[in-house]
């Protein structure tokens, strides 16, 4: 039967396995998430290549801990190092609706990917390709609309006094432009 792409899983990466650990087939992961005491909360990962649609393999959890910048996974059926370098690289996602859950008002990246941006008084100004990070606050990567000028992009910084409202349900994003950031 036919699904619709509204049918299909949308998956979003929350780890990656960098390497081995010990011998005896354990992986560390580096989080892609804020919530990394998720994995310990998981009774099976998805694993997935590089742009995969589809996971690869579902591992059982058998382990999991801590350690410096990383988690150490252990996965049933990958007991030894050889096993474990099979599967070095790969992703870990979840379904978009096994996501941990925001305070109201803050939204995942790939929830603002897509949007349309356009100002108060309704210039579209482009679609939102990318989210920095940059620490002080996230700034909206913008693919400018054909015409609004020569910038390939427009860099619209996350801030109070500049987006006024978010609105994914619309795919909308508004804001209020500073002085000089069309130039």
């Amino acid at each position: 039967m036919w699904k619709s792409m509204k049918d299909k899983p949308k998956w979003v990466v929350v780890g990656e396995i960098v390497t081995t650990w010990g011998n005896r087939g354990e992986v560390k992961i580096i989080p892609h998430t804020e919530f990394p005491e998720r994995f310990a909360q998981m009774e099976a990962v998805r694993l997935f290549t590089e742009g995969g649609t589809e996971p690869v393999g579902v591992f059982p959890l058998e382990g999991c801990r801590e350690h410096k910048d990383g988690i150490l996974l252990k996965l049933k059926g990958v007991d030894s190092i050889d096993q474990a370098e099979k599967i070095r690289r790969l992703l870990i996602k979840v379904n978009e609706d096994e996501l941990m859950p925001l305070p109201p008002g803050r939204y995942y990246i790939f929830q603002l990917i897509g949007l349309e941006c356009q100002t108060t008084s309704g210039l579209k100004l482009g679609v939102i390709t990318d989210v920095l990070q940059t620490g002080a606050n996230d700034v909206y990567v913008v693919r400018p609309d054909p015409g609004l000028g020569r910038q390939e992009e427009i860099l619209i910084p996350v801030i109070p006094q500049v987006v006024k409202d978010i609105c994914p349900e619309d795919g909308l994003v508004i804001v209020e432009l500073m002085d000089g950031l069309l130039d």
